[in-house]
């Protein structure tokens, strides 16, 4: 049977797990963003998520609670002060996870996970189009010319008409062939 087979165990026995999970909280609440592997950070994130909904409460059970959950006590004002206030209005999904490539030692696929809503730098600029390659446009008497070329060299792979631009001038041809004949 599948019960209880949600929990990743992540190759560690349960004390260690949750162990290790109250401390990458701990760093998360500090820091705000950390780097882990993809797989920890899965699992992290369900249980920040129940860390900053408990804070949200603001009750003197829920600052036991986060009291006996996190490892390092200087945290809980930065989490009952400024997160819990930041995520007043949000209804879950505080934290977020990016991928970050393969770790060189091992090839273990690693990731960032941080909080929704921060002041960090951000580490992916989703305004500029970091790809390689770019389509370029340019007017021309024919009519528009496509260019796909490297951005770093200029160096063009393929160009070509804009396909409505030859049909235009298709018809251009066809009528002026007409015309003379």
């Amino acid at each position: 049977m599948y019960h209880g087979q949600k929990l990743a165990k992540l190759g560690r026995d349960s004390q260690h797990r949750m162990l290790m999970f109250r401390t990458m909280v701990t760093q998360l609440i500090r820091h705000e963003r950390i780097k882990t592997t993809l797989a920890k950070a899965k699992a992290l994130r369900k249980e920040a998520d129940r860390i900053i909904t408990i804070a949200k409460r603001n009750t003197r059970l829920s600052h036991s609670l986060t009291y006996s959950y996190l490892t390092d006590r200087q945290v809980i004002p930065k989490l009952f002060k400024e997160l819990r206030l930041r995520y007043k209005d949000r209804q879950g999904g505080y934290t977020r996870v990016l991928k970050a490539g393969s770790r060189l030692s091992d090839r273990a696929k690693m990731a960032y996970i941080e909080f929704v809503e921060n002041d960090l730098v951000p580490l992916r600029d989703y305004k500029a189009n970091n790809s390689k390659f770019a389509v370029v446009r340019k007017p021309t008497p024919q009519g528009t010319v496509f260019n796909y070329q490297e951005k770093e060299s200029g160096k063009i792979y393929s160009s070509a008409l804009a396909l409505n631009n030859r049909f235009k001038r298709l018809e251009q041809l066809k009528k002026s062939n007409s015309t003379s004949n």
